[in-house]
C-alpha cells in the first residue's frame, strides 16, 4: 500500500490540495498578526492616551506608508484572487469590494506620502480626507482591518461547509472578472485624480498660493521666495525652497484647517511659522532661523510638527516652538517630535494647551529647555536637553505634567536671580502644579533632585490627562 499524504483539515471539505485554500488560510494567518497592531494602536489612542501620531502599534518600526501599501496590495490581490476561483461564495463578493477600497485608500495616502514627504495623511474618507468622514484615520483602517479579517473567515467558512468541490463556471469567472475591473477602474481614477499636483508660479509666492485649488499640493521650485505668505485654504506646500520675511510680522501665516508645510526654509520674521485658530495643521521638515520672537507659534490651534530645527533667533528672548491657548474640545492635542532647538529664552512650551512633546533635542537655552506652563497638559517623554540655564524640565502655574524618560545634560543656575527654581535643577515643579517623574536622567545639574515648589504635587502613578 502506498501511503498518502492527508491535509490539514481545513482544506478537506471542498478544495482538497488546494492552492486557493493554502493562500486563504495563510492570508488569515497574516491578516490577524496585522489586526493584532491595529488592537495595540486603539488602546494605546483610546486607553493610554497617546495622539495617532504616537501610537505604533507593537512594532512601531514597521508603521511606515510603504509597508501599509504593500500590505494592502497583497490583501487585494488575494481577494480578486479568491473571487476569480470561488465566483459562488458570497463572502468573496463582500470582500473584493472592500479589499479594492482599502487599497483606494493607501494609494492615494502613499501618493501623499511621495509628492510631500509627510506621514500620517488622511487619504479618503478618514477625517480630513477627500471626503472628509467622521472617523479619525486609525479609527477607520481599524474597521477596514477587521471587516478584511472577518470577510477572509467568511470565505473559509463558506468553503468548508460545502460537501464537494464547487467548480469555477465561465461565465461566473468572466462575471467576476468584470466587476472586479470595473471597479478597480473607477478607484483608480478617484486614486490619480486626488490632490492634483502643481508648481508655483506668477509674480509672487502669495499670488500662487491664492490660485492654488483648495486641497491641491504646491511645489516650490529651488530657490527664495519673498515673504510673508499666508495660506487661507486647505493645502499642502512642499519646498525644497526657503521664504525669507522682514521682522515686523510673521514669514508665515496659516489660518486655515487642512495645510501641510513640508521640506520648508524660513528665515526671519516677527515670528517665523505663526498657525491660528487651525486644526489638522501638518510640519514636517521645516527649518527657521532668524525669528524675533518665535520660531513656530501655534495660537488657538493644533498641529503636528514633525522633524523641525528652530535656531538663531534674533532676539535673546525668543521662544523655539510654543503652543498657547489651544486648549479645548475641538482641538486634538498638539504634538512636537523629532524636533532641534538652539538658543533664545525658551526651547518648547505650551500655554493653556494640550501636548505631547516627544524625542526632541534642545539646547543653550536662557530659562527653561522644555515648559508645560499655564494649566496645560502635557506628556514630555525621550527628549534631551542640554547646555541650559534656570531649568531643564519645568511643569508649572497648575498644569498636570508626565515627564518621562528625558536626559538633561548641563543646567547652570540663572545669574543673579534670586528665585530658588532657575538654580540649574534638572527638573522644576511649581505653582500647583501635578507631575509624574520617570526614568528621567539629570546630569551636571547645578541644583541636584526635583525642585518642588508652592503646593505642588509629585505623583506616584501617571497623571491622567483629560484628552
Amino acid at each position: 500500500m502506498v501511503a498518502t499524504r492527508r491535509w490539514p483539515q481545513v482544506f478537506t471539505t471542498s478544495t482538497p490540495r488546494s492552492f486557493a485554500g493554502f493562500v486563504l488560510v495563510a492570508t488569515i494567518a497574516v491578516q490577524t498578526g496585522h489586526m493584532f497592531e491595529h488592537v495595540v494602536q486603539m488602546a494605546q489612542m483610546h486607553l493610554w492616551d497617546q495622539p495617532p501620531a504616537f501610537a505604533h502599534g507593537m512594532i512601531g518600526r514597521l508603521d511606515l506608508e510603504w509597508v501599509h501599501f504593500l500590505m494592502t496590495l497583497a490583501i487585494a490581490l488575494v481577494a480578486v484572487f479568491l473571487l476569480t476561483r470561488w465566483p459562488a461564495n458570497p463572502a468573496c463578493w463582500l470582500l473584493m469590494p472592500l479589499a479594492l477600497w482599502h487599497l483606494a485608500e493607501h494609494s492615494v495616502i502613499l501618493t501623499a506620502y511621495l509628492r510631500t514627504g509627510i506621514t500620517g495623511t488622511s487619504g479618503i474618507l478618514a477625517k480630513g480626507g477627500l471626503l472628509n468622514g467622521p472617523l479619525a484615520r486609525p479609527d477607520l483602517h481599524f474597521l477596514y482591518n477587521a471587516g478584511v479579517l472577518v470577510l477572509l473567515v467568511g470565505v473559509w467558512a463558506w468553503q468548508r461547509r460545502l460537501p464537494n468541490p464547487v467548480g469555477r463556471s465561465r461565465p461566473a469567472f468572466l462575471l467576476a472578472s468584470a466587476v472586479t475591473a470595473g471597479l478597480a477602474l473607477g478607484l483608480g481614477t478617484l486614486v490619480v485624480s486626488a490632490a492634483p499636483m502643481r508648481w508655483a508660479e506668477g509674480p509672487s509666492l502669495q499670488a500662487a498660493i491664492d490660485a492654488a485649488p483648495a486641497r491641491s499640493v504646491l511645489h516650490l521650485r529651488p530657490g527664495l521666495y519673498l515673504g510673508p505668505v499666508t495660506i487661507r485654504k486647505p493645502l499642502t506646500v512642499v519646498g525644497p525652497a526657503t521664504i525669507v520675511g522682514g521682522p515686523d510680522q510673521p514669514t508665515v501665516t496659516i489660518a486655515a484647517t487642512g495645510v501641510s508645510l513640508a521640506q520648508v526654509d524660513v528665515s526671519g520674521g516677527d515670528v517665523g511659522i505663526l498657525v491660528t485658530r487651525s486644526i489638522r495643521v501638518n510640519l514636517e521638515d521645516i527649518r527657521v532661523s532668524g525669528a524675533v520672537r518665535r520660531g513656530i507659534d501655534i495660537v488657538l490651534s493644533s498641529a503636528q510638527v514633525h522633524s523641525c530645527e528652530v535656531s538663531d533667533p534674533a532676539s535673546s528672548f525668543a521662544w523655539g516652538v510654543d503652543v498657547v491657548n489651544s486648549m479645548g474640545s475641538n482641538r486634538p492635542p498638539s504634538t512636537i517630535q523629532g524636533c532641534r532647538v538652539s538658543g533664545g529664552q525658551e526651547g518648547i512650551v505650551s500655554h493653556a494647551s494640550m501636548v505631547f512633546i516627544r524625542d526632541n533635542q534642545v539646547q543653550k537655552t536662557a530659562l527653561r529647555g522644555i515648559a508645560v506652563t499655564e494649566m496645560s497638559e502635557g506628556d514630555v517623554d525621550h527628549n534631551r536637553i542640554e547646555d541650559v540655564m534656570g531649568t531643564g524640565l519645568y511643569c508649572g502655574d497648575r498644569s498636570f505634567c508626565n515627564l518621562r524618560q528625558n536626559t538633561v545634560v548641563g543646567a547652570r543656575a540663572q545669574p543673579n536671580v534670586p528665585a530658588n527654581w532657575t538654580a540649574g535643577f534638572g527638573a522644576v515643579v511649581l505653582f500647583g502644579a501635578d507631575a509624574y517623574l520617570e526614568g528621567n536622567d539629570f546630569q551636571r545639574v547645578a541644583a541636584p533632585g526635583v525642585g518642588v515648589f508652592l503646593d505642588s504635587t509629585l505623583h506616584q502613578q501617571p497623571v491622567k490627562m483629560a484628552m
